[in-house]
Parts: C-alpha cells; sequence; structure tokens
C-alpha cells in the first residue's frame, strides 16, 4: 500500500510542478522573450502557447485522477479496507486537516481546469493558481506536525521549496521543447531568442536554486535532526539519496549557465558554433530532466515516511566519532592536529592544481592522496565501535523512579557482585575476573551514549569482557530502568564538585518526579522547566526543625524571586494530616525523590558521613540543571538565607548555557 501511495503522490506532484513550471515558464521567460524579437519569431511563439496548452490539460487530467487516487489509498490506510465506502470517506473530509486541505486543493484544480478551458491566455492567474495548489501540499505533509512559530515556519519553508522547485524543475519541460525548436531552424533570429530564453531561465532557475537549498536545509534540519538519523533511518537514506541525485543536477545545471550560456551570447554571429553550444545544452537539460523525475521520484516515497526525527535510528556502522576524546587524550588531541595539518595541505595541492597549466594530473593525484591520508589519521584518532543501537532513544525518562528501581534491578539482577555496591568495580568476584569490570562511577560511564549501555545491557560485552547480556532475563523497560540508575551513579561521583555556589558550566541534570504536596498540588519537577527556579531540599523534621522554620519564614520571599520550594521529609510517618505543616511539604513521591537525589550527596571531604546525612538541598535551574548545592557534613553555609538568595538572583540573571535536559542527554 505505501508504494502505490508513494508513486500516486509521485505521478500528482510530478503533474503539480509541470504545470506550475509551465505556466511560471511563459510568464517569466517566454512572454518576455518573445516580445523582445517582437515579430520575427511569430511561428514559434505559437507553437509554443500551443505546446503550454496541450501540457496544462495533460497535467489537469493526471492532477484530478490523482488527487482522487490519494483520497482512496488514505481512506482505505485509514480504515484499513480498500472497499472504500461514502460513509466512510465523509468523516474523513469533514473532521480531519487531510479532508480540509484536499477539499481545498481540489477547488483550486476545478477553478485552475476552467482557467485552462476557457482562458488559457491568463498566464498571472493560471501561475498563481498553481503556484497555491503545489504550496498547498504543505498543509498535508510533515511540516504540519508542529504547533505555533515553528508550525508557521515549516509551513512556509516547505511552501517555498515546493514552490521553487515547480519553478525550476517544472520550467525545463518547455525550455527542452523551445531550444529543439530554435535548433531546427537553425538561423540567427531564433538563435537570438534561444539566447534570451537561456539567459532569463537562466536568472530565474539561480533564484529558484538559492530558495531550495535555503529551505531544504531548514526542512532537514527539523525532520532529520542529525547525523545519526540522517544514516540510521529510512527517511534520512532516502534523503541521501535525494541529495546524491541534487548533485550532478546542480553541476549541470552550473554548466549551462557558465559555459553554454555564455558560449550562445558570444558567439550568435556563427551559426554552426551556437548550433553546437545549443545541442549541447538541450542534451544537459534533458539530463536535468531526467534527474528531476528521480528526485521527484524519492521525494513521493519521502512523503509516506516517517520523519527521521521521529524514528528510532538503527546505526549502520561498526563505528562511530566521539570528538570529547580530545578534552581527555592529549595523544589523540595531537594526531588531530597532525591530521589537520595533511588535510589543509592536500587541499591547497588540490585547488592549486585546478591553476596550473602543466602536471595538472600529478599534482591534483598529490593533493587527493594528501587529503586521505590527512583524514584517516583524524578518523583513527576519534573512532569509537559504535553498534547498532548506539543512537537509540531513551524509552524511559530520566526520573526518581526509574532511578530508584534501576538501584533494586542492580541489586537483584547480580550486578553488584562484579561491580560493587556503590558501583567502584570492586564486587566480592572482581578479583577474578580479566579484564576487571570497569567502574561505574567514573567519568566514562557518561561518555558513552544510552544505546552503547542498552546494547551491551542487551547483548553483554563478549568477548572482551565476562558481561552476559540480560535481554531474555529484563524487560525493555526494565534495562532502561537500569540505565537510568547508572547514569545517576556517575552523575553522582561529578556531584562531589558542587558547592553553595552555583557551578558556571551546567551538566547535572536533575532527575525529574512526580510528587503531590500537603496542600493537595500534584506536580512535576519538569512543570517548573522554564519558570522557576527550584529549591529542593532533603530534610529529617525531627532533626532538621528549625531549617524547616528557617524555609517557611522565607518562603514568601523565594516565591517573590521566582523560587519554588520543595521540601521531601525523610520520614513520611512523621507528617501530621492537621495542616500543622505548610503546603511545600512533599507528602507522596518521597521515597524515590530521596533515594536518587541521595546519589547526589558524595562529598570530597568526608564521603560516608555525606551519604549518610538526612538534611540536603539543591538549588536547580530553570532548565533543570543541579547548579548548587548545600550539605551539612561539608558546612553549615546552608542556614545562610543571605547567601542562598544571592545565588538565585545570579541564576535569575544569567541566560542559558546549556541545551535543555531532553536535548542534552545522549
Amino acid at each position: 500500500m505505501n508504494e502505490l501511495a508513494a508513486l500516486v503522490r509521485f505521478v500528482h506532484l510530478t503533474a503539480a510542478i509541470v504545470l506550475a513550471g509551465g505556466f511560471g515558464f511563459e510568464l517569466f521567460v517566454v512572454r518576455p522573450a518573445f516580445a523582445r524579437a517582437k515579430d520575427s519569431a511569430n511561428s514559434l511563439e505559437q507553437s509554443s502557447s500551443r505546446s503550454l496548452a496541450r501540457n496544462q490539460r495533460y497535467c489537469a487530467a493526471i492532477l484530478f485522477i490523482t488527487l482522487l487516487l490519494g483520497l482512496w489509498l488514505h481512506a482505505a490506510s485509514v480504515s484499513g479496507s480498500l472497499a472504500v465506502t461514502p460513509r466512510a470517506l465523509l468523516p474523513l473530509l469533514t473532521e480531519t486537516q487531510f479532508g480540509t486541505v484536499w477539499l481545498a486543493r481540489l477547488a483550486l484544480l476545478i477553478i485552475i481546469a476552467a482557467v485552462i478551458a476557457w482562458r488559457s491566455s491568463e498566464l498571472t492567474l493560471g501561475f498563481l493558481l498553481s503556484a497555491a495548489l503545489i504550496a498547498a501540499l504543505a498543509f498535508a505533509g510533515h511540516a504540519a506536525a508542529a504547533d505555533g512559530i515553528v508550525l508557521v515556519m515549516q509551513l512556509s519553508a516547505d511552501a517555498m521549496h515546493l514552490l521553487a522547485s515547480g519553478v525550476w524543475l517544472g520550467g525545463l519541460i518547455p525550455l527542452i521543447s523551445l531550444l529543439r525548436a530554435c535548433n531546427r531552424k537553425n538561423d540567427a533570429e531564433h538563435f537570438a531568442v534561444a539566447r534570451e530564453v537561456t539567459q532569463r531561465f537562466s536568472n530565474l532557475a539561480l533564484a529558484s536554486v538559492i530558495i531550495l537549498i535555503a529551505t531544504g536545509s531548514y526542512n532537514a534540519w527539523n525532520l532529520v535532526g542529525g547525523f545519526a538519523p540522517l544514516l540510521g533511518t529510512a527517511y534520512g537514506k532516502l534523503l541521501l539519496v535525494k541529495l546524491g541525485l541534487l548533485l550532478p543536477l546542480l553541476t549541470f545545471g552550473a554548466i549551462n549557465r557558465l559555459r553554454l550560456k555564455p558560449t550562445i551570447a558570444a558567439r550568435l554571429a556563427r551559426n554552426r558554433e551556437v548550433g553546437t553550444a545549443l545541442r549541447r545544452l538541450t542534451r544537459n537539460v534533458g539530463i536535468e530532466i531526467l534527474l528531476g523525475v528521480a528526485i521527484l521520484l524519492i521525494v513521493g516515497h519521502m512523503g509516506v515516511t516517517p520523519p527521521a526525527r521521529h524514528v528510532q535510528p538503527e546505526w549502520p556502522l561498526s563505528f562511530r566519532w566521539d570528538w570529547t576524546v580530545l578534552d581527555k587524550s592529549p595523544k589523540a588531541y595531537v594526531e588531530v592536529q597532525r591530521g589537520a595539518i595533511w588535510a589543509a595541505f592536500g587541499c591547497f595541492a588540490f585547488f592549486g592544481s585546478l591553476l596550473r597549466g602543466r602536471r595538472r594530473i600529478m599534482a591534483t593525484l598529490i593533493g587527493i592522496g594528501m587529503l586521505i591520508y590527512g583524514t584517516t589519521i583524524v578518523h583513527q584518532a576519534v573512532m569509537i565501535d559504535a553498534y547498532p543501537d548506539t543512537y537509540k532513544r531513551p524509552a524511559v525518562a530520566y526520573q526518581a523512579i526509574s532511578v530508584t528501581n534501576g538501584a533494586t534491578l542492580y541489586q537483584e539482577s547480580g550486578c553488584a557482585a562484579c561491580h560493587g555496591e556503590s558501583g567502584h568495580g570492586d564486587g566480592p568476584v572482581a578479583a577474578e575476573l580479566n579484564p576487571p569490570p570497569p567502574d561505574l562511577t567514573g567519568r566514562h560511564a557518561n561518555a558513552h551514549t544510552a544505546g552503547d549501555l542498552f546494547w551491551w545491557l542487551s547483548h553483554g560485552v563478549k568477548p572482551t569482557s565476562a558481561m552476559p547480556g540480560f535481554r531474555q532475563s529484563l524487560s525493555d523497560e526494565e534495562r532502561w530502568d537500569l540505565i537510568n540508575y547508572l547514569r545517576a551513579l556517575s552523575s553522582g561521583q561529578r556531584a562531589k564538585n558542587l558547592a553553595p555556589v552555583i557551578d558556571d558550566q551546567p551538566s547535572l541534570v536533575a532527575p525529574d518526579f512526580n510528587y503531590a504536596t500537603v496542600a493537595g498540588a500534584a506536580k512535576t519537577l519538569k512543570d517548573h522547566r522554564g519558570s522557576k527556579i527550584v529549591l529542593l531540599a532533603l530534610l529529617d523534621l525531627g532533626r532538621h526543625g528549625a531549617r524547616l522554620q528557617q524555609l517557611t519564614d522565607a518562603d514568601s520571599s523565594l516565591r517573590s524571586a521566582g523560587v519554588e520550594l520543595i521540601v521531601v521529609p525523610h520520614n513520611v510517618v512523621a507528617l501530621a494530616a492537621n495542616g500543622r505543616f505548610p503546603g511545600f511539604i512533599v507528602s507522596e513521591g518521597n521515597q524515590e525523590i530521596g533515594a536518587s537525589y541521595k546519589l547526589f550527596a558524595h562529598s570530597f571531604s568526608d564521603d560516608k558521613s555525606a551519604k549518610a546525612e538526612l538534611h540536603v538541598e539543591y538549588l536547580i535551574d530553570k532548565q533543570g540543571y543541579i547548579r548548587a548545592r548545600w550539605l551539612p557534613a561539608e558546612n553549615d553555609s546552608s542556614r545562610n538565607l543571605t547567601a542562598l538568595k544571592q545565588q538565585i538572583d545570579l541564576l535569575a540573571k544569567e541566560k542559558p548555557r546549556a541545551p535543555a535536559p531532553d536535548d542534552h542527554v545522549h
């Protein structure tokens, strides 16, 4: 069904592009060109007009047929049956965006057919209507899947992309027809028309190509979103094929503009030389048409393929490039510098060879060899192993309940036997293993993508280690819970750097959590994203009553400063139901929040005392990063409200320095 839908979309899009391009070619190219030629080529002008009218009728008929076929295929896809009834079509047409766009395009097509039938010479009206018809396709495509200003930008970019395609690719068909007619006449008057037509269409095509590249880049960024989805999804691979066809198309267009068009203009008096250049130009335009049709076929398939951004990528290579190794390995940094120097000299040699009259081939080969050698050095320096799941997106959010579940699974699945209770690689059987189990709290644990960890948990790390795969014993969700715990475990070690002053380089993502307060409010930490700074305090109500009172007194001033106060008591049983406690006290979700955020209580001074301490406070910025921490085991600065408010003021004034956690996480 998808193949048939892609084919129908291809034929429909091609007909729409030829229709819009024909009107545009006649309006912007042919009419001004013949106006300059005056009466010297009347027969050619009449022939061009007849050809345009014939193409218009064919395109309108094809558009009607494929529009109806597209409706039937869409209805069959929705209903799951090829036997589509009028009763099934009515809600599809009246209650969905697809139906609204379909009806609007049907109305446009009817008006266009009327213009073609009665006033085919109305080029301006015909072009505007056909442009609206092709641009309306954007409202029924992937670009319409957005909201707000993003929706407006995506629809505008897609509509302009389609329209530029119509003006350029659709204009190639009447162009080749006109060039052949001029070449058959083989006289100066018709060569003059060919020169004028070529000049005008070249300028129009150049403007269209600029728009195509700009809007295409924007669309690719929105619908693909990265290098991994480009290589690891069906949509991304189709886009690569499309780009592979576009490059030679642009090359032939550049040859036509930069070499053949000047030749025709400069040698107009010598008919034989102009005729040769004109035949070459006609041949190149024919190749452009074939490449354009192939691109439209790819676009037809892309229209029925889910965008790469919304699909889990499957990495096709056994390696990937990790540029973070430059920060960790001086040797890798030096190698990359050496490779970059070789590659730079290779580029100079290659481009220099284009300017040489002699020994050009030798200089070109030397330049290419140096470029390949330099690139290979850089590749080997930053290359690391990769797996099909390397860029797999986490299916379970980084939340406190997931971290807590992962901590339980860590013990129950036997991970602690090798990696140790705290993940330092010092489990009871660690000494028997070769190589020894890695320290899961080290920075390297966060250097790997979540997909890498998922692959290892699923399939093991054989043959280089004794770690088995847990695909049979743990569900997908349980493996993601375990990964979230490992991520928090590694982040907890880096939390040793936290202090009572904000960290200038935000990197520690605060696990999201659901909570309810004694005031009856049910929220999540993420609810405050983008609007409020969060002060999260873990307290033992029995031992830290003075701090609770201090926070209660400061609550109103904190709120006026844009701070949401969340106090998580250690002992839920101690909560009274008579309203004695302030509304910011958490009454549900305490266990998960406390267990996960205690992982961030590591200290350089006395780590055991810090982890055992029931009182710790975190300052979380509007983006969702832990920026500061107050730990009584380190000092008594937590009681200094003045210092706290100073840090809050600094956070309120600063501009975001890191992407939001949802984008930051691998």
